[in-house]
């Protein structure tokens, strides 16, 4: 099936290539800081980049707070992923480090673009966007169904590392049309491509060849990675479960159900209230929200919103 994509809307998810442009915010937006510099620092630390991040990255999470929706990772000048978070400062960055590292040349540049979307529209905007683009890291859909729908509208992008000589170009309108053209023409894109498994003998284990430092963890830091990825207590409570900034666990009813923290791996882990251990623990918030959803609902006969 061909994909027909108008240009107004393919040209809504481009960043322009001016610092100021970079930096664009949404009219009826404060600025926040959105991530904590110990807690940014570790995240960053964790993907070993070997290399410092951009000073316009660094400024653009610094304009707004970025919660759920979209992301788009540039090499050079195409796309090469899309994805989705509840958490897209922590998630783009954890994609951008697997990624990364699956690229030979480690001088080409990168970019980072951020679409803010409510989760109920993630699936569709992701999915409309890697049906589009076809980029080369994408292997599957969220929704065939949803992916001939609306694009992801991009508020900002930033060049990633500091050592750049120049901007990514993938999100330049020339390379933007390039890449839909391409992904139009394409019979088997990556998303398309029907996976075999194949057997293989099991490998002895490879030591690193980078030698990492061992991350002392703190009550302070764990406390400044809840306020970084916690909910703001001064906004109107909007899922289910709410992580909030200050460690506590709220409905959207307004009921507090416990509390909440996470580990020196970004994990969060949530406690019942009064309870000193906890009873839940994931490697992603959005997965721990909806399983601390279920245990209440269970737990009370009462159904949340």
């Amino acid at each position: 099936m061909e994909v027909q994509v108008g240009w107004n809307a393919v040209l809504s998810c481009r960043v322009a290539v001016t610092a100021q442009q970079h930096l664009s915010v949404c009219n009826g937006h404060h600025p926040s800081i959105c991530m904590k510099n110990s807690a940014l620092y570790h995240l960053w630390k964790r993907q070993v980049f070997l290399r410092n991040r951009h000073q316009d990255f660094d400024r653009l999470l610094s304009t707004r707070h970025f919660s759920s929706g979209i992301y788009l990772i540039g090499c050079a000048g195409e796309i090469v992923y899309v994805g989705q978070s509840w958490d897209l400062v922590r998630r783009s960055i954890e994609s951008l480090g697997n990624h990364y590292h699956r690229v030979a040349d480690t001088k080409l540049p990168w970019s980072i673009a951020f679409a803010p979307c409510s989760p109920d529209e993630m699936d569709e905007l992701e999915s409309t966007a890697i049906r589009t683009y076809a980029p080369r890291f994408n292997t599957s859909l969220p929704s065939i169904a949803k992916s001939l729908s609306r694009m992801p509208q991009v508020v900002g992008s930033a060049a990633v590392f500091q050592d750049q000589k120049s901007v990514c170009g993938a999100f330049h309108p020339e390379n933007l049309r390039r890449q839909v053209d391409a992904a139009a023409q394409n019979s088997e894109p990556p998303w398309a491509v029907k996976k075999t498994r194949r057997k293989t003998e099991r490998k002895s284990p490879r030591q690193p060849e980078i030698a990492l430092e061992q991350v002392e963890w703190t009550e302070v830091e764990a406390a400044e990675m809840v306020q970084a990825y916690g909910v703001s207590l001064s906004q109107p409570l909007r899922f289910k479960i709410n992580l909030c900034e200050d460690g506590s666990v709220i409905t959207k009813d307004g009921e507090i159900i416990g509390t909440w923290t996470m580990d020196e791996n970004a994990h969060p882990s949530f406690f019942p209230d009064g309870a000193t251990e906890p009873l839940i623990f994931d490697v992603f918030v959005g997965l721990l929200c909806q399983r601390v959803a279920e245990w209440y609902e269970a737990e009370t006969g009462d159904k949340i919103g």
